[in-house]
């Protein structure tokens, strides 16, 4: 639905649910028209656009230095950014700004005190469990005296214990502890050094370090202030704040020194004021919710099958637990059982989550080797057929159909194929219909089609603009596009050759069997099967190799 206000002589459109059908696209694309003709200032929003038509992709990039656009899908913020489209992205998911778990899962750790301090520090470490995290310690300490905090540290914790260097690189798994007599600076995953003038009477600052630090990791950094004299850390505070990252404050009654932690606390800029005990258990809470279980993992799984039919039992546990991760960190979510419940109460989060598993890495004639061969040992014996059908089974965004069409037409043999294009992901597949493509893929894919033997001008079949390409209509026009799971759906028809490549990789062997099975039922005999070339057909199946097996080319022997 489209949704057209003018504030401040400024022409707003805002576009929610969907943009497919037509007069919805034809009222957008009129509207941008007429307002770019009267030179009116025009703000487009997409509320939960995930794709938008070619005709209406051309046309903000004619005006693109002209118009302010808003989207909240980060598919769609991606897809435009491609091609040159300013557009701001606004997330759409709401944070609880009083809840202790907002902002992305910890990245940092970074521990400030001063006298009695180093002694509550190791008491934490102590008991922290070993993750991904970058841990810095910056303490008070004479420099007359030669530190042994390293060594103490590493004594009782797993982590990687190291006396910050200058230009030392920052690792994840790391425990790096300040020198005396310097600050330290963290800036681009790097450590610097320096004997810059004391602040607040102190080199190490610990101002100096959470500023820096704060700056680094943003939203992903826990400060953690213990005991300590005077009022180092306080100024920072309010820099920590503006960035979102979490302040805890030791509750001074558990201290002697406890000046530095009084300062603070008058700041009011602090997260929460927790005894040792408690600050073991926060920061033990959030590493910990950054973490899946197995049994959590699959039960979730479990619940996606039995309420809405999505079944991702047999896919590769390790692969559904980075892309749920990923999920959560796009939608600021660090905690995995809350996460588990959104998706069952928010129909976009479910749909994000499954978009989320779906693989989309494909270019133009990849692994130009197998399309070489195809064009030598496979296209001769195809080209005696009356029709060619033929498969490409997740598509992604169709630069796997669209390199088989054109493969087909230099052969001569375009006219008498049709080509069928299926992914369960109906976001790529809106992509893959538009055909639209960045001059740098381009370039890229030029020298793949030209590694695969391609002879003529790869330009031929594309409609070139200044930034971007397009697939020619003709090409478009033989290809159906349409949704399919490979998990889930059975076979759609019978084909001369199938395309199947680079996703079974991502199944367990129980799921691998299903999708084989579906695909020898859909191929006629003497027909041709294409895998991944990491994947392999059982040997249980009545194929043979056609040319070299690293190219993973079957054919189908008959009845």
């Amino acid at each position: 639905m489209i949704h057209i206000s003018t504030v401040k002589s400024i022409k707003k459109i805002l576009v929610d649910d969907a943009l497919d059908a037509k007069k919805d696209i034809n009222l957008l694309y009129n509207e941008i028209v007429i307002s770019q003709k009267d030179a009116q200032l025009l703000e487009i929003i997409f509320i939960d656009i995930r794709m938008i038509p070619t005709l209406i992709i051309k046309e903000l990039y004619k005006n693109r230095q002209k118009i302010k656009i808003v989207t909240t899908q980060r598919s769609l913020w991606l897809y435009l950014s491609k091609f040159g489209i300013k557009n701001e992205y606004k997330n759409n998911f709401k944070q609880n700004e009083n809840s202790l778990n907002t902002g992305k899962p910890i990245e940092a750790l970074v521990f400030g005190g001063s006298a009695g301090g180093l002694k509550k520090i190791k008491e934490i470490i102590e008991t922290l469990p070993y993750s991904d995290l970058s841990i810095f310690v910056v303490v008070h300490i004479t420099p007359k005296h030669k530190t042994m905090m390293s060594q103490i540290l590493q004594a009782i914790t797993n982590y990687t214990v190291l006396e910050a260097k200058h230009n030392m690189k920052i690792e994840k798994n790391h425990i790096y502890t300040v020198t005396p007599d310097n600050h330290l600076v963290v800036s681009d995953g790097y450590i610097y050094l320096n004997k810059n003038a004391k602040v607040t009477f102190s080199r190490p600052s610990i101002d100096v370090a959470f500023k820096s630090l704060a700056y680094e990791y943003q939203d992903g950094l826990v400060a953690v202030l213990v005991c300590g004299y005077g009022k180092d850390g306080s100024d920072s505070l309010q820099e920590l704040k503006n960035y979102n990252s979490r302040i805890i404050i030791e509750d001074p009654s558990e201290c002697d020194a406890k000046d530095m932690l009084i300062n603070a606390i008058d700041t009011q800029n602090y997260t929460k004021i927790f005894n040792l005990n408690q600050i073991k258990s926060y920061i033990n809470s959030l590493i910990s919710s950054n973490h899946i279980y197995e049994d959590e993992l699959n039960s979730f799984i479990d619940k996606l099958y039995l309420i809405y039919g999505y079944d991702f039992r047999n896919y590769d546990k390790s692969s559904i637990q980075r892309r749920v991760e990923l999920i959560m960190e796009q939608n600021d979510i660090i905690n995995f059982s809350e996460f588990s419940q959104e998706v069952f109460d928010d129909d976009k989060l479910l749909a994000k989550l499954l978009r989320g598993f779906s693989i989309n890495t494909t270019e133009f004639f990849r692994d130009s080797q197998v399309y070489k061969n195809i064009i030598s040992d496979v296209l001769p014996q195809l080209s005696k057929l009356s029709h060619i059908r033929v498969w490409s089974a997740a598509c992604s965004r169709g630069d796997e159909p669209y390199s088989i069409a054109i493969m087909l037409d230099e052969a001569g043999l375009l006219e008498k194929s049709t080509i069928y294009a299926t992914d369960f992901n109906t976001t790529v597949l809106a992509k893959a219909k538009n055909g639209l493509y960045n001059k740098n893929e381009f370039l890229q894919f030029k020298e793949n089609y030209i590694k695969s033997g391609g002879k003529k001008d790869f330009e031929d079949w594309f409609d070139i603009s200044d930034d971007f390409v397009q697939i020619k209509k003709y090409i478009q026009d033989k290809i159906l596009f349409f949704k399919h799971n490979l998990a889930t759906d059975s076979t759609i028809n019978e084909f001369d050759i199938i395309f199947c490549r680079n996703v079974l990789i991502y199944f367990d062997t129980i799921l691998q069997k299903k999708v084989f099975d579906t695909l020898d039922n859909s191929l006629f005999a003497n027909g041709y099967l294409v895998l991944g070339c990491s994947e392999m057909l059982p040997k249980q199946y009545n194929y043979e190799i056609v040319t070299n097996i690293e190219h993973n080319i079957y054919k189908k022997r008959g009845s």
